[in-house]
C-alpha cells in the first residue's frame, strides 16, 4: 500500500506552468556557394575593373568584354563546348543607360560595378 501524501499550503500537486519550449529557428537553406555569391564587392587591383558575373566578383583588364569571354568566365568547366542556348544580360547599378542583352559577337564597355547574368544550356 502506498503512503498517503498530504498536500500542504506551500506545495501543490499541480505541475508548475512553464512556457512551451520553442524549437530554435533553423538557418535558411541556400545553394552551395551562396556566401561567396553574396559577398560585397572587393577592392580592385590597379588597372582592373571589378564586375559581378552571376554574383561572383571578377577583376578584368581592358575597356570592353565580349559575349564569348563572359561565357568562359561564367562557365569555366565548359571550356570548348558551345552552349545550345545562352542569354547574357548586363546592367550597371548607377548608370541606367548601361543596360541590355548581348548576342554572339557583341561587346560591352567595362564599368566598375557592372552586373552580368549569364544563363546557358549545354544540351548533349
Amino acid at each position: 500500500m502506498l503512503p498517503a501524501v498530504a498536500a500542504s499550503a506551500s506545495t501543490s500537486l499541480l505541475p508548475s506552468v512553464l512556457p512551451v519550449p520553442v524549437a530554435p529557428r533553423r538557418r535558411a537553406l541556400y545553394l552551395v556557394g551562396e556566401a561567396e555569391r553574396s559577398a560585397p564587392k572587393p577592392a580592385a587591383a590597379a588597372g582592373r575593373t571589378m564586375i559581378s558575373i552571376n554574383g561572383r566578383w571578377t577583376a578584368l583588364r581592358g575597356r570592353t568584354v565580349s559575349y564569348a569571354q563572359l561565357l568562359r568566365i561564367a562557365y569555366p568547366d565548359r571550356e570548348g563546348q558551345s552552349p545550345g542556348s545562352a542569354t547574357v544580360s548586363y546592367r550597371h547599378a548607377h548608370d541606367t543607360a548601361l543596360t541590355g542583352l548581348l548576342t554572339p559577337g557583341d561587346v560591352v564597355p567595362l564599368a566598375d560595378g557592372l552586373l552580368v547574368n549569364v544563363n546557358a544550356t549545354f544540351a548533349s
